[in-house]
């Protein structure tokens, strides 16, 4: 099946899952991104195309999520970690250049530190920062766990919904783009997969905020959301921000960007200081 984000392809994991994944455009360093809780491919289409002009880039379907097959098994960090690993083993030997959005920022940071010889540059966009007390929350966590699980009932009995957010990001796609992205974000196995995700995420985070593997000596370059669009942004932002700040602070080569028109979705909402960043690590 053909994607409009790009060529469509498959690696296969050493278990016999499949991971899908998009690719466009040519060289290196190859580009690869890693998107937010429960988002695919998709989250990037404002990126690929213009990234693309300057070297390879790849978006790829975390497990259960696009058109990846789903994991059986937990869907914590680690795991998480592990399935970017085997996706890179499969695109080759690199370096990398990483780029990860919220959820993605831990991700790739996990990989990086436990890889650093494939590593060339990390960029965290917005990325969930795991010396927040928000996600560790138990009120904020069952709360969230609560409409997720009413969501998923609702589609197995065909109702479809879209927050008034992803609709507005969606407004910025082109037509096929859109139409793409929300045939799948509305399916019951993506709301799921997502579930799966979020069931996991605390003790993740809190298993990297203990960490004490240190990143590699690369580029490292974090992009902070200056706006806010929720009450709870309000309250986060300003701790989010510090947060970002703190980490390229203690880092040789680190960089803090902050995005002037964005709040939490600076893929959709400034994709050209996405591409910039990037393109600045490019040799």
């Amino acid at each position: 099946m053909s994607s409009v984000f790009g060529d469509s392809r498959y690696a296969t994991l050493p278990d016999g899952r499949r991971l899908h994944y998009v690719t466009q455009g040519s060289g290196g360093p190859v580009v690869v991104f890693e998107s937010g809780l429960g988002a695919t491919r998709t989250e990037w289409g404002l990126v690929l195309p213009d990234l693309a002009k300057h070297t390879t880039v790849v978006a790829y379907d975390r497990a259960g999520l696009g058109r990846s097959d789903r994991d059986p098994a937990r869907r914590d960090l680690e795991r998480m970690v592990a399935d970017l690993g085997h996706l890179l083993d499969h695109l080759g030997a690199g370096p990398y250049i990483l780029a990860g959005h919220s959820l993605g920022g831990p991700i790739i940071r996990g990989y990086a530190a436990a890889h650093p010889e494939r590593v060339a540059a990390l960029v965290l966009i917005d990325q969930a920062a795991e010396d927040l007390d928000i996600y560790y929350a138990r009120r904020t966590r069952a709360a969230a766990l609560a409409l997720q699980s009413a969501l998923i009932v609702l589609s197995r009995l065909g109702v479809k919904t879209i927050t008034s957010e992803v609709r507005r990001i969606l407004r910025l796609f082109p037509a096929d783009m859109r139409a793409e992205a929300v045939a799948e974000m509305t399916r019951t196995s993506e709301l799921r997969a997502t579930r799966a995700e979020f069931e996991a995420l605390a003790e993740g985070l809190a298993r990297l905020r203990d960490s004490t593997r240190p990143l590699p000596p690369v580029p490292v370059t974090a992009i902070s959301g200056a706006l806010t669009s929720t009450a709870m942004e309000r309250r986060v932002r300003p701790d989010l921000m510090a947060s970002h700040r703190r980490l390229v602070a203690a880092l040789p080569h680190g960089r803090h960007v902050v995005a002037g028109k964005s709040a939490h979705m600076v893929p959709q909402d400034e994709p050209g200081l996405v591409i910039e960043e990037i393109v600045r690590l490019l040799p």
